[in-house]
């Protein structure tokens, strides 16, 4: 299998995480053609983004949730599904609650990055949004190192990515820590970077995401 991928997506770091926590190898490129609109990039992805799975029958698989059910069912020994159905639903709803109210404010404030055109009052509508939407998220994640029933699940790869990408844009806009109202989420966020692959993941892609902020 071949990931295209950019270590600096949060997006391609849940892809890249759920292989790891499933112990999974496979090889790692950037886009073909050098970017997302590239002719080969949208061949094998039309919808012009990052990351992409190739299997090794030459599937290509697109979006990072996407991917990582097919994992999922690919490599099932390696479960990355909690058991029971209560469970389930709890990493369903933490997954679901995050990207319905707290993610569309969050890609929102992206176009309030630059200094010379930012709307205050826009930024601070959008920068509540976010934050509420976290807070509904945290009444579905339990205060440990996995978001979910005591053992790694697809929660972890969806949401750790995004509570990252949450610090950049913080730090980005130069206001308070988007979880600073959520404690037990804040609390997660703190435990599961200690965890060997989650906290890899974490520092790989902040790392990465730091270096494209200042040029390097």
């Amino acid at each position: 299998m071949k990931l295209y991928e950019l270590t600096l997506s949060p997006f391609a770091a849940r892809v890249r995480l759920a292989l790891r926590l499933k112990g999974v190898a496979c090889e790692m490129e950037p886009p073909q053609g050098g970017s997302t609109r590239s002719p080969e990039h949208l061949a094998l992805n039309p919808i012009g983004k990052i990351p992409v799975l190739v299997t090794d029958e030459g599937l290509a698989i697109a979006e990072s949730e996407t991917i990582i059910d097919y994992l999922e069912d690919t490599f099932p020994a390696l479960s990355l599904t909690p058991q029971g159905p209560a469970l389930r639903a709890q990493m369903r709803n933490a997954i679901r609650t995050f990207e319905l109210y707290a993610y569309p404010a969050l890609t929102r404030l992206f176009g309030q990055l630059n200094p010379a055109t930012r709307d205050a009052a826009a930024v601070a509508a959008e920068v509540a949004q976010c934050r509420a939407g976290l807070a509904l998220t945290e009444k579905f994640v339990d205060d440990a190192t996995f978001a979910v029933g005591g053992a790694p699940s697809k929660a972890d790869c969806m949401l750790l990515p995004s509570l990252l990408l949450c610090d950049v844009i913080a730090g980005m806009l130069g206001i308070e820590d988007m979880l600073s109202g959520c404690p037990q989420l804040a609390s997660y966020r703190a435990k599961a970077r200690l965890h060997p692959e989650m906290g890899a993941v974490w520092d790989e892609t902040s790392a990465a995401l730091q270096a494209r902020a200042g040029g390097g």
